[in-house]
């Protein structure tokens, strides 16, 4: 009996001590697993991410409308040596207006038509041809063939005053309807806060952008190179603006200085037509 109880207390201890050792055999390859495991997301999270994966900051795109042009050719060769995207928006029927849009066009520099509308304001010198409310649609259409006739090559049209003019819907639908026609978008100036061009130029589907912030209401250099820092605030904050200048020497001078500047701290210069809607 006692021998009996000896071989079974042998047995039982054998049997421990073996799955001890058996547990451990079992245990080291899924330690060894998790280990490697481990290791590796450690390695994953250190890696650089590949430069492909890096999605880069889209650059604030301005777009910089000029106005006025058409009667002279003085400033146009300035501008074209900048180098950078501006739009040229030229007055109908002057001595120069077809000049310049022929000469912009081979520069490489988008046009539009500075369409003469009627204003608010009295006693204000109109351009000859200039649209009102009230005009027939005969008129209209008349007027429109030939102002369109005088800049060859435009893209499109902005309002040159036409505070009174962009208020009325009748007048803004004629021409909104002509310009559909024709393949044209409309930039509105937004020489009034009344101003009907947006929800017209939606109800007909035409393609449609307005003005931001205009930049040399004040001639002076000092004064166009402060609304030069606000526009590039602007677009930095919103991903993009557009502004609108006039063919004036100052302007110029401050736009061959400033263009550069803005292009190295993150904008990007566009035509006008790559901010329509």
């Amino acid at each position: 009996m006692k021998r009996r109880n000896i071989l079974i207390a042998v047995s039982i201890l054998l049997l421990v001590v073996g799955a001890f050792f058996l547990g451990r055999w079992t245990a080291a390859p899924k330690k060894k697993e998790v280990l490697k495991k481990q290791v590796a997301r450690a390695a994953r999270k250190q890696a650089p991410v590949p430069v492909s994966t890096v999605r880069a900051k889209r650059p604030a795109r301005v777009a910089i409308v000029m106005d006025d042009f058409g009667y002279n050719m003085n400033n146009a060769e300035a501008l074209f040596a900048i180098g950078k995207p501006v739009t040229l928006s030229i007055l109908p029927n002057l001595k120069h207006s077809r000049d310049v849009a022929e000469s912009a066009r081979q520069h490489g520099y988008e046009v539009i038509l500075h369409l003469p509308l009627e204003s608010n304001r009295n006693g204000v010198k109109e351009e000859a041809g200039t649209l009102k409310p009230g005009a027939s649609e005969k008129t209209v259409v008349e007027q429109l063939t030939k102002d369109i006739g005088s800049v060859p090559g435009l893209a499109g049209v902005s309002n040159h005053m036409g505070s009174k003019a962009t208020e009325d819907r009748i007048l803004m639908s004629e021409i909104f309807s002509y310009l559909k026609k024709k393949n044209l978008y409309f930039f509105d100036s937004m020489t009034s806060e009344k101003s009907v061009c947006g929800e017209v130029a939606a109800e007909m589907g035409l393609r449609f952008a307005k003005r931001d912030i205009f930049l040399d209401n004040e001639e002076n250099v000092e004064s166009i190179k402060k609304q030069m820092i606000e526009l590039k605030k602007l677009a930095l904050r919103r991903g993009r603006a557009i502004a609108i200048c006039h063919d004036r020497k100052n302007t110029v001078t401050v736009l061959a200085d400033a263009m550069p500047d803005m292009a190295k701290d993150g904008v990007a210069f566009v035509n006008l037509s790559e901010l329509v809607r």
